[in-house]
């Protein structure tokens, strides 16, 4: 059963609904879009990336989300928060959460990843209690960093490491860090 997780002015997320797969990878399984991310995933993988993201939310209550345009009930992306896994990430990094986002080529530069981002942020330091939320990218992904920087995320240049599940050219990873603490100054502030 398909479960909203939360709204923003324009979107819906939610948990995976029937057909939700087959649009990701039409949209979102693209060269261009997953250019940062190591290309496009053969179909048995995103299979199994979405039977991961369903046990997450079942085992965990967190997870990645589907993002739903209201005003059209389009699936452009999806947003939430995963574990840190690669092999190479520093101790302090390892198994910790981060958010990541990606929306369709079709949705880009109309704000929907920082508008999903801030909604999944307010989750992680509201109900779900995180103290900290980590993310990655690669200086070769501007738009990421920025989005990262204008949610208020911290750089952690310190660290930062070289990820061997990805090219050169995308390496080293990027860290950036939100607190807690961050992020209700930054919540304190807008009100």
């Amino acid at each position: 059963m398909t479960r909203v997780v939360a709204e923003t002015e324009r979107l819906i997320l939610r948990t995976e609904r029937p057909g939700d797969q087959d649009v990701w990878l039409a949209h979102l399984n693209t060269p261009e879009v997953r250019a940062h991310l190591g290309g496009p995933s053969a179909p048995e993988i995103v299979s199994q990336n979405f039977a991961r993201i369903a046990a997450n939310w079942e085992a965990k209550g967190i997870s990645l989300a589907m993002l739903e345009r209201k005003s059209d009930g389009l699936l452009i992306g999806d947003c939430g928060l995963g574990v840190i896994d690669s092999p190479d990430a520093p101790d302090e990094l390892s198994g910790q959460r981060e958010i990541g986002w990606i929306v369709r080529r079709d949705c880009w530069r109309q704000g929907y990843a920082a508008e999903a981002a801030r909604a999944i942020l307010a989750l992680a330091f509201g109900p779900w209690q995180l103290p900290v939320v980590y993310a990655q990218t690669s200086l070769s992904n501007p738009p990421s960093w920025r989005l990262m920087e204008k949610l208020g995320m911290r750089r952690r240049a310190d660290l930062d490491y070289v990820d061997s599940r990805y090219p050169p050219e995308d390496n080293p990873t990027m860290i950036y860090e939100m607190r807690r603490t961050d992020w209700t100054a930054l919540s304190e502030d807008k009100s």
